[in-house]
């Protein structure tokens, strides 16, 4: 195999799905700037309704192909990108899915969709969707791309998903370029026992520590035994005691973290429609970016 057949091979691939929104322009800025950090190919795609007559289909696609060019022309961002555009018809998420197969994507960037409260609570928002039935990492952009991720957060539970996650994260070049911090959220044994036997704050406080302490010497010892290239200096542990979503809030308010990594759960065919309860959380309430990687991610 010659070397610029090896180069094409490793050269990663992103897809940005935007409606042209200011919610997709967010994305489609981190999009270019991650795909400029990593020399990666940039993909952009928008889809369009296909429930309307064929004419007006064909109008609207080649309404948004100019519209999609003349936004990526305009970008600062993706100037000496050349980014290949595609415009597709009908359902959003089918069309994400399919692109994403026929383009061999690494990740998925896609900004915050509006949400219809009614319709979300039965199939979720088009980013939900494709982060339940995809099986590559997606990058849901909250904030303004005023910056390279300087801090990144790495939810992580010592499972599986979450080992799929870091993995994710570092393939990807996240945990690379900035500071990467271990969030683990861990709770406290027979708290309700204790507070019902009347032990004081301090006796209380005292078994935390002792549980914390614990934690974090297994949690270190799960991240030596991943082989992530972390060698003998680990990086720096976040614990929090509380419910694995209300803590990972606490931690984020309390970081201030531009990214936070997460694994989301589910295998089989039953599997992949449960987002998991802390992902789903996180997607909904977290004002920071948030890279979710399902089990299944290649």
């Amino acid at each position: 195999m010659d070397d610029k057949l090896l180069m094409e091979e490793a050269t990663m691939r992103l897809l940005c799905a935007t409606d042209l929104s200011s919610r997709s322009d967010r994305a489609l800025r981190r999009a270019a700037t991650l795909a400029r950090e990593a020399e990666a190919e940039l993909v952009l795609l928008s889809v369009v309704d296909n429930d309307q007559p064929e004419v007006l289909v064909a109008s609207e696609r080649r309404e948004v192909t100019s519209l999609l060019a003349e936004q990526a022309r305009a970008m600062p961002e993706i100037q000496g990108l050349a980014p290949r555009l595609r415009v597709e018809a009908g359902d959003p998420f089918d069309a994400i899915i399919r692109v994403a197969e026929e383009e061999v994507v690494d990740l998925i960037v896609m900004g915050e969709h509006r949400k219809r409260l009614l319709l979300d609570m039965f199939i979720g928002t088009t980013i939900e969707r494709v982060m339940r039935r995809g099986r590559w990492p997606v990058l849901m952009v909250n904030r303004p791309a005023e910056r390279p991720y300087k801090r990144v957060l790495a939810a992580v539970d010592m499972s599986e998903p979450a080992t799929q996650a870091l993995r994710a994260a570092i393939r990807l070049g996240f945990a690379g370029r900035g500071e990467l911090t271990v969030f683990h959220a861990f709770q406290q044994p027979g708290r309700g026992s204790m507070v019902l036997a009347d032990l004081s704050a301090e006796a209380i406080a005292g078994h935390v520590a002792a549980t914390a302490a614990q934690t974090r010497r297994e949690l270190g010892q799960f991240l030596s035994g991943l082989d992530l290239g972390f060698g003998s200096r680990l990086p720096p542990i976040a614990l929090e005691e509380g419910a694995p979503a209300e803590a990972l809030r606490r931690a984020v308010d309390r970081l201030s973290p531009d990214l936070v990594v997460m694994g989301t759960r589910g295998s089989g065919a039953i599997g992949r429609l449960v987002l998991g309860s802390v992902a789903e959380e996180a997607l909904r309430t977290l004002d920071c970016d948030v890279l979710a990687v399902p089990p299944q991610a290649t």
